[in-house]
């Protein structure tokens, strides 16, 4: 049975979550989330976080003239944040986000490397 995540683990995920949505919402480049992952993973997490902004911005657009989408685009937000720590130093999270009417998921893994948190795997559906 897994227990609850740690202190450590959820400030981790927190803070994450919080940088991938400010990502999505086109306050940071994707790049920002290279320096909170693993060398090996950083251009994958950072290439999901462009993907994701990209999906963003594609909902914001105006389909057709006279749709007034753009003219005060909804941000980005979390609804819910599920995680869990199957062994110590490592924690995974589903996250809900919210962006006008539109639902979706990102999910992640963090793993903790000489005293840091590291993403390793970042999704957004």
């Amino acid at each position: 049975m897994v227990a609850g995540a740690s202190g450590d683990a959820r400030l981790a995920v927190k803070r994450f979550v919080h940088l991938c949505v400010e990502v999505l919402n086109g306050y940071r480049p994707a790049a920002h989330l290279r320096r909170l992952s693993l060398p090996a993973e950083a251009a994958e997490v950072a290439s999901q976080g462009l993907a994701g902004a990209r999906r963003v911005t594609e909902m914001r657009r105006p389909r057709r003239s006279g749709d007034r989408r753009s003219a005060r685009p909804s941000p980005v937000a979390v609804i819910k944040v599920n995680l869990c720590e199957p062994r110590p130093g490592a924690v995974e999270a589903a996250v809900a986000l919210v962006t006008g009417e539109r639902t979706w998921a990102m999910a992640l893994r963090l793993e903790l490397h000489d005293d840091s948190w590291c993403a390793t795997t970042l999704r957004l559906i």
